[in-house]
Order: C-alpha cells, then structure tokens, then sequence
C-alpha cells in the first residue's frame, strides 16, 4: 500500500511538471541534490497550497466607496512610488507603470531609475513617457539594486516611500489605502497582503499576512510587497545596503523593526508579483545569492538585538531561517511538568521520550497524578510525584505543578506525548528564556503523520480552532504563513508548551475553571495583553497518542479576534483556506477593516 501511495503521489508531481515547465526542471534539481523524497514533500506542499487557494477569486473592481474614502481624508500625504528599472521586458514595465498611474488616489509620483539599461527598447519606453506624475531619471553609472533603490528614495518628494518591482503590478485602490492609513496611524513602515500574476496575467497564490509579527520576520520576509516607509524614517535607518542585494528588503525591514513599533498591515490584496522564470516569485532556486543575503541580514539583526551567541540558520527551506537565541544553561533550571491523569503506562513512556530527546539543560521532571495510585517507585527516585487530588481541571493541575517546581523555564506536556524531536527542552528554553516571551508553543503531530496543532486561533463567533489541523507537515507559501515557519500566536496548544517563571510570575496562574484549549488560549490573551510576544516553534515536535480525546473545539469569552491570523481566510476547520469567489467579493467591499 505505501508503494501504491508513493507512485500516486509521483504521478501528482509528474501532472504539475507537464503543465509548468519551470517547475519541472527545478524538481529535476531538486531530486539530484536532495533526492526524491524532497520532490515528493515539494509535490505535496503545492498540491496543498494549491487546494487550500482554490477559491481564490480576484475581483480587480473592488465594491468600495473610493470617493467617500477620498473625502473622508483629512489631508492628502503625497506619497512617491520608487521603481528602479533595469532590462525589463517593456511589456511588463509598461503594466507596472500602468497600474500605478490608474490609481484612484491623486497626490502621488512615480519614480523610475534606470540603472544603466543595455535593452534600447527599455529607455525607448522610458523616453517616450510624458506623463507629468512621472519622473524618469538615468544612473551615470550601474549602481545594482539598493543603489538604485537609494537614488529613487533621493529623488522622491513624498512623505511616504512605496518600492515596486519593474514587472509586478499594484492594486488601483493600494495608494488611497495607504493614504488612509497615514492619516489615520501614522505609521513608520506599512505592509499589505500579496499574490501572484503569471505571464498571462491569471492572478493566483495570495498570501494573506498577519499583523505586525516580529518572530514570523525573524523566519522569513513575510511583509514582501506592498512595502512603504515613512521617508524620513528609511534615512534615519540608512536606507538599503548594497552588500545585502537580493534581499535588501529583508534587511531594511529588520533594521526598520529594531527602532519602530509602528509597523501597520493593510488586510487587502494591493499588490501582485510578477511569476516569471527569472523571479523568486516563480522560483526560488533562481538566486541563491539572495537566500544567503537573507541569512546574512538576520544574523546581524539578531546580534543586534541580542548579543553575539544569537545567531540565524539555514534551514531546508529557501528564504526560511531559523534564529537562535543565546542562553545560560548552566545557570537555568527547567522544570518539566508531565500531566499524568491519562494513567501510569503514558508516563512511563513519556519519561521515556524525555530521556531519548536528550538536552544540554539542568532539568528536574515532576508528575501531576491523583494519590488514589501510589506510582512514585515506578520511576527514577529524581522524578517528582505532585498530588493533585481535587484538581479536576488543566488549569488547577498546572498551577499545583508549578507551585511546586524549582525551574526557572516551566515546561507543561501530557503524559500522552509519545515521542519528542531531539533538544525539544534546548530550544523551548531558550525562547521561552528570551525577554519578553510568555508561552512557547510547538508542532503537535498525530501519529498518521499530519499535524495536530500548531497554535490555537479564534474565529469571529468566539470559537477556538487549532491551526493546520490535518495539514501534512511540508512547507508551503500560500494562502498563510507555513506550518514550518517559526511566528507569533495568540493562543498555544496545552500539550507541550514552556514559560518562564519571569513571564508567570507576571500573567498569572492559570484559569482553573474550564479545559486545556481553552485554558491556554485564555493564558495567551493574558500574556498577549501584558505586551509579552506568545512564540510558534516548528522545530519544537511532539507526537502524540490518542488524539481523538484532545479532539475537542473550545470557546473563548474574547472578542473573536486574533492580530497573528487575518480576517480574509476562512479557518472554520482550522486550516487557512481562501473563501469561494461569492464570500470574497463581500470580504472585499467590506471597507471595516481591522485597522
């Protein structure tokens, strides 16, 4: 049967090479340099993607009322559109600059720097515009992309800056949004959501962003396109860096993040990427330069931030890092407290995956279990049995465990946890050590191999969801952030998380009068309204036994709403999924947004 189910996923991935070329010969790379096991996950992850987005309906007329938004504006912030120019196809230039100048909002120019073209028909295009919201300007000599990036800042005239590549296309309504929100915030660094348009100018792939997310930044450049900056801020910051080209963005925008709190998100589709065979947009194996650009840029970022044992890694995935933060092990004490009401066999075997995932830390393991069962013989004399006879709930039990442990990091997993990824305890210490952290959460999987939960959101009635539930664990760029990408949650699963004693002593206890999902979820909008930043970890992965007795949706008394997901996907069954074209066309003409 697996070899059955290995050839139909073969003959999936050989449909979607047939139909995109380009991803044919980049899953011919891919399989002599990491295998065919790589192919397959590839294969499975766009299949995925694919399913998820599959409703995705994009309306270039969006049912808004843009005299009404245009009215409403106290003033209009002259806004500068920067697009550096060189050797494009001039089919493409000449839609980026279209788009732009089809803009309902009026106060803004539009930037082009030519860096030194050798295509005659680029500056034949670039000549014959006598548009006076245009200004066209030539570099003496080649500058590359963040010199020409700079020299268009230097030209632009407006209080705010938006970058564009020369081929991709922004929305008719992205500068009347971004106006509005300059008006009404005052931002330093505005970003919206994205998709993708292919050379035949089919609109697909949207990525639907959280708000302001700085774990999820630290693991990729999600922000992506739109990207505005207030201009005097881009300066104060010292503007794009040559010597991170390829991912100038990347690096602005984490060193934007080190001296700024003001980072907005605009929940709309504003801008589209150009799919071409040359772009990251189509594939990402077309500069690697860039990959290890980005690598660069967050391991000074983190240097920055937290000293120099920080450090940022690679990890299998391109544009995807893993930032690692310094700890003093021999100074820290993780208590690791195992819920033991599922019986004495569980916690025996959990002790057991404790053991087998290995650690560098110092670490005393406590077990919460009724007195009714004698079982403190059965273990190591170091292990701690914890009576919690009348502690009827999660909540009651965790905060029993924790007033009787002596750690510094408080790790809270259930005895049904079967199995741990190596140096689990390392890493949840080590976030969960980082100022200004509460909960910790991990990747739960299920023993069929999908995931169980990675991280708790709330939907608009209040009911709680665990996301990707169901997903296979690969790595996907649409419609939402990967289930492989480190970020920032509002509510963590119960069945392996950690928090400093610090970050508890300052939430609180838990609730103790309701169950584990909705227990933790109401800890994580306590932590999340003391301003502490509540942490996603993937590489933290916990397989877990008898999943149907956690398979219980809950409900939160908050008010529906979580920054971490967005208001455009439908996360009813836990997974990110694009609503159908009748509900996305509402969600479009909706002008309530969040923000």
């Amino acid at each position: 049967m697996a070899l059955l189910s290995g050839m139909g996923k073969i003959k999936k991935a050989m449909k979607i090479a047939i139909k995109d070329p380009v991803y044919a010969v980049r899953l011919i790379k891919g399989v002599r340099r990491r295998g065919i096991r790589w192919a397959l996950d590839k294969s499975k992850a766009r299949l995925f993607a694919e399913s998820l987005s599959s409703g995705y309906s994009y309306d270039e007329e969006e049912y808004l009322d843009t005299d009404g938004m245009l009215n409403g504006l106290s003033r209009k912030p002259r806004i500068s559109v920067v697009m550096p120019v060189y050797n494009v196809d001039t089919r493409w230039l000449d839609e980026a600059v279209k788009s732009v100048l089809s803009s309902t909002y009026d106060n803004f120019e539009l930037i082009l720097v030519d860096d030194c073209s050798t295509d005659e028909r680029v500056t034949k295009y670039l000549g014959s515009i006598s548009d006076s919201r245009v200004k066209v300007t030539r570099n003496e000599k080649n500058l590359g992309i963040s010199g020409t990036s700079n020299r268009g800042a230097e030209e632009a005239s407006g209080e705010y800056i938006v970058m564009m590549d020369n081929d991709d296309l922004i929305h008719r309504n992205a500068l009347l949004h971004i106006a509005e929100a300059i008006v009404g915030s005052a931002p330093d660094v505005i970003y919206s959501d994205e998709d993708k348009t292919d050379q035949d100018g089919i609109r697909k792939a949207p990525f639907y962003k959280p708000d302001w997310s700085p774990d999820l930044l630290r693991s990729q450049m999600y922000m992506g396109h739109i990207f505005a900056f207030r201009r005097n801020f881009f300066f104060e910051t010292g503007g794009f860096r040559k010597e991170f080209d390829g991912a100038q963005d990347y690096d602005l925008a984490l060193r934007m993040s080190e001296r700024t709190s003001r980072l907005w998100h605009i929940p709309r589709v504003l801008y589209s990427w150009r799919e071409l065979p040359s772009s990251t947009a189509m594939n990402p194996d077309s500069k690697p330069y860039a990959h290890i650009a980005g690598l660069k840029a967050l391991d000074g970022h983190l240097k920055r931030m937290f000293g120099q044992g920080a450090r940022a890694d690679e990890t299998d995935q391109w544009y995807v890092y893993d930032a690692r933060y310094p700890t003093n092990r021999k100074n820290l004490l993780v208590s690791v407290i195992i819920d033991g009401t599922s019986g004495a066999e569980n916690i025996r075997r959990c002790i057991k995956a404790i053991a087998n995932a290995g650690t560098g830390s110092r670490y005393e393991i406590i077990v919460l279990r009724e007195a009714a069962e004698d079982i403190s013989g059965r273990f190591d004399p170091t292990v701690r049995v914890v009576d919690t006879s009348g502690a009827s709930t999660f909540g009651a039990r965790a905060n029993k465990g924790i007033n009787e442990a002596d750690g510094d990091i408080l790790i809270l997993i259930d005895a049904r946890v079967t199995r741990l990824s190596i140096g689990f305890m390392d890493r949840l210490a080590e976030k969960a050590a980082r100022i200004g952290t509460g909960i910790v959460g991990s990747r739960v999987m299920s023993d069929d191999g999908t995931i169980f939960s990675a991280g708790v959101t709330v939907l608009p009635d209040g009911a709680l969801r665990r996301l990707f539930k169901g997903s296979p664990s690969v790595h996907y760029g649409t419609p939402f952030a990967s289930p492989l990408v480190t970020r920032n949650i509002l509510g963590a699963d119960g069945i392996l998380i950690a928090i400093s004693r610090s970050s508890f002593g300052l939430i609180g206890t838990f609730s103790e009068s309701s169950d584990m999902l909705e227990t933790c979820f109401d800890y994580g909008v306590r932590s999340f309204a003391a301003g502490l930043l509540n942490v996603y970890d993937p590489h933290v992965q916990a397989e877990l036994k008898e999943t149907e007795a956690f398979d219980i949706n809950g409900f939160s008394q908050s008010n529906g709403s979580d920054p971490y997901s967005n208001t455009r996907l439908n996360l009813e069954d836990g997974l990110p999924v694009v609503p159908v074209a009748p509900r996305m066309k509402r969600v479009l003409g909706d002008n309530n947004d969040k923000q």
